[in-house]
């Protein structure tokens, strides 16, 4: 499975459109703040969305976090901003394990990052007892370094890979 993920478009639209267009994944994982832009997925795509600290007039249905399974991996979304993510994935981390989640992803610092957490480590009061991948595809719409950012996600029998693009 080719997964694309996005965070943080904040109205830039043409950003989003552009990373549609030339992305092979036809699952998008959007992590809040700009739903409104959204109206513009393919309908071939497979969309999850959670709702962003900026989403306040759009899609009060979409929850602010939610767990996906997609075969045999379980994805824990949030924008981020209940969990505190500018100040520290604590808190993130801990609900992601809590759901038993093999990949955490999150927005709201506008920030690429990516690393694993290797079975066995401590996370909060918890040992894990599988991998934790963890993404944030930092922000399309209003990057901290000026790059708009996104991110991939491939998922294969034999392990996952994550990477992120660059407009």
């Amino acid at each position: 499975m080719d997964f694309l993920i996005v965070s943080d478009t904040h109205g830039r639209r043409d950003r989003l459109a552009e990373v549609l267009e030339r992305s092979p994944a036809d699952i998008l994982l959007f992590l809040g703040d700009g739903l409104r832009d959204l109206d513009l997925v393919p309908d071939d795509y497979t969309l999850c969305a959670v709702r962003g600290n900026c989403d306040f007039f759009s899609a009060a249905d979409t929850p602010e976090e939610r767990v996906e399974q997609f075969g045999a991996t379980r994805i824990f979304m949030t924008h981020g901003h209940r969990y505190g993510v500018k100040g520290g994935l604590g808190a993130a981390l801990s609900a992601a394990v809590r759901q038993n989640a093999d990949v955490l992803l999150y927005g709201h610092t506008h920030v690429p990052q990516s690393f694993t957490l290797a079975a066995g480590e401590q996370v909060g009061d918890r040992c894990l007892q599988k991998p934790l991948l963890v993404i944030c595809p930092g922000s399309l719409g209003e990057p901290r370094d000026g790059k708009p950012s996104f991110a991939t996600l491939t998922v294969r029998e034999n392990g996952m890979l994550a990477g992120f693009g660059f407009l």
